[in-house]
């Protein structure tokens, strides 16, 4: 039986997949080392910086009631930027069925909370019907339509300038 890790990890390699192939490769994405900040991927237009970080949470089920559903935890406030997003898939015979890509700040908003483990924190918990109409269904993306949706998502982000710092360079070598 795949461990709570195992099962992230898959979505998460699942998601980048399927961004991959439905962007036709005019999305890259990354893997941070660590993911302290609730962020499992980031993703940009090849050949610009990153301009998304993204949660990822998978689900392989559905409760009785046919919700995928996904929890996440914070120590304290959870997590909110425009550039911010969360990315919940649910997962079926090894591939993505659907997935919700939904801003931080509706996410935040929209989710069920409530007290994190042991009574610290908060616990913030998405509930979902994969195929039927309910308050997520405008969030809700088949696995192809991943790609696209990132990419109108990045493309309406304020543009940002990278930061020039005082006496770095790089040096380059023509060869």
């Amino acid at each position: 039986m795949l461990t709570a890790t195992q099962k992230g990890a898959a979505g998460e390699q699942l998601l980048a997949a399927s961004v991959t192939l439905s962007s036709d490769g005019d999305l890259e994405l990354f893997k941070p080392i660590t993911d302290d900040d609730h962020t499992d991927v980031t993703a940009g237009r090849r050949g610009q910086v990153p301009a998304l970080a993204i949660q990822v949470k998978t689900a392989f089920s559905t409760d009785r009631k046919g919700h995928a559903v996904a929890r996440m935890y914070f120590p304290r406030t959870p997590r909110e930027h425009p550039a911010f997003m969360y990315a919940i898939v649910y997962v079926i015979d090894a591939s993505i069925e659907t997935a919700w890509l939904v801003p931080s700040a509706a996410f935040n908003r929209m989710t069920y909370r409530g007290k994190g483990p042991k009574g610290r924190g908060i616990e913030l918990q998405f509930m979902a019907r994969p195929s039927r109409t309910d308050k997520w269904s405008r969030f809700r993306v088949a696995r192809l339509e991943t790609g696209s949706r990132f990419l109108t998502i990045i493309d309406a982000l304020p543009v940002v300038k990278v930061p020039r710092v005082a006496g770095a360079h790089f040096l380059l070598r023509r060869t």
